[in-house]
């Protein structure tokens, strides 16, 4: 049996706050609608709009209202950081100090999630931890979201 003492997070990236399907819908605008109908500002605006969907992830700029879980069920009632049932704003360059420890076998898996009270919590990103990693120091895993755009590093040290 090892225990992993979980040290501390650091936010590289919040989520973006723009859904997914949206973006993939824009992005994809080239495909549905034939440019020689439009003649060329319809390609200046399809090859911008990365540039736009950036601009309006930046301007909204919601925080995460973070918590940890060590399921993949995303119930903000199973989280054990910030104490159950609660949430902790994060955004970009923001760390927090969590140092609590957990023993477990073989491995044990750590979900960040995003508390969304109109629809699903959001997965911002998980990480494995392994009881081989004992006695290496600290290590910095990336926790990370191709979908909601976010990335985290979460410090930790395993002992035997």
């Amino acid at each position: 049996m090892a225990t992993v003492r979980l040290l501390m997070l650091f936010c590289v990236r919040h989520a973006s706050g723009t859904d997914f399907g949206a973006t993939q819908a824009i992005a994809g605008l080239a495909d549905f609608i034939p440019a020689s109908q439009f003649g060329s500002p319809l390609s200046s605006v399809i090859s911008n709009l990365p540039q736009v969907i950036a601009a309006i992830d930046t301007a909204r700029s919601d925080p995460d209202d973070l918590f940890i879980t060590t399921d993949t069920t995303g119930d903000l009632g199973a989280s054990f950081w910030p104490p159950a049932g609660q949430t902790r704003n994060f955004q970009a360059g923001q760390s927090a100090t969590v140092m609590l420890d957990f023993e477990f076998v073989y491995s044990i898996n750590f979900s960040l999630w995003d508390y969304d009270s109109s629809s699903s919590n959001d997965l911002l990103g998980s990480i494995t931890v392994f009881e081989q990693e004992a006695g290496q120091g600290e290590i910095a895993r990336l926790a990370k979201s191709d979908v909601e755009g976010s990335a985290y590093y979460v410090f930790y040290e395993v002992f035997a």
